[in-house]
């Protein structure tokens, strides 16, 4: 790779470090789950929007930091520097670009965190909503409309039916609580290796804006 394609491949991946930085600030779009009677789930959800809120705000800080390196390093003088050594791979450009794709999967894999989070508390809510509806006083309620002779069949039959929707909405329930607990650890290690990275990408960076110094 010539000299002008290495420095354009850097410039390129700081942009994309800096686009996804922009990206991580953006609230992810809540999911909402068609489950009849339903009652809105969002405010369990604010435990894990406020971890990312938290998270957003010291990425901005960093992102900033970036930038103002990165700006640095691609400037007229860097770009000389590197022109007197051709043949050399850039890795400050590599690492910048494996920073922002493990930063973009971190970023997924919150949102997918938080999307199953909202449907798990859908589930449970809709468990409660079933079990009461269940009560022998609430089925008679249901069915007080109703003018039959046939009263302790169609007992039954609705007994019946809220106790098949009740083992299905379970079933989901689990489901979401196994996928749950899976992302919750997938995140951990997507922030980890995201951490990692910066840990070995700012050093370079940093002995890189030595050499602009006079």
């Amino acid at each position: 790779m010539n000299t002008r394609a290495r420095l354009m491949a850097a410039a390129l991946s700081a942009a994309t470090l800096l686009c996804a930085g922009a990206r991580a600030q953006t609230s992810p779009p809540a999911l909402a789950t068609p489950l009849p009677k339903e009652q809105p789930a969002a405010a369990s959800a604010d435990p894990v929007a406020n971890e990312i809120a938290l998270l957003r705000k010291s990425l901005q800080t960093l992102n900033a930091r970036l930038r103002e390196i990165a700006e640095k390093v691609l400037s007229p003088d860097a770009v000389n520097a590197s022109a007197a050594s051709p043949g050399k791979q850039n890795p400050i450009a590599q690492n910048l670009d494996i920073l922002s794709r493990a930063e973009q999967r971190a970023e997924g894999l919150r949102r997918q965190l938080l999307e199953m989070t909202e449907k798990e508390t859908a589930y449970r809510t809709r468990m409660m909503q079933l079990d009461d509806d269940m009560r022998p006083e609430n089925i008679d309620r249901a069915l007080s409309g109703i003018g039959t002779t046939r009263t302790q069949d169609l007992r039954d039959l609705r007994r019946r039916q809220l106790d098949n929707e009740r083992r299905g909405v379970e079933i989901l329930l689990n489901q979401a609580s196994a996928n749950r607990i899976r992302l919750e650890d997938d995140v951990k290690q997507a922030d980890a290796l995201v951490a990692r990275i910066r840990q070995k990408l700012l050093p370079l960076i940093e002995r890189e804006v030595d050499k602009l110094q006079p």
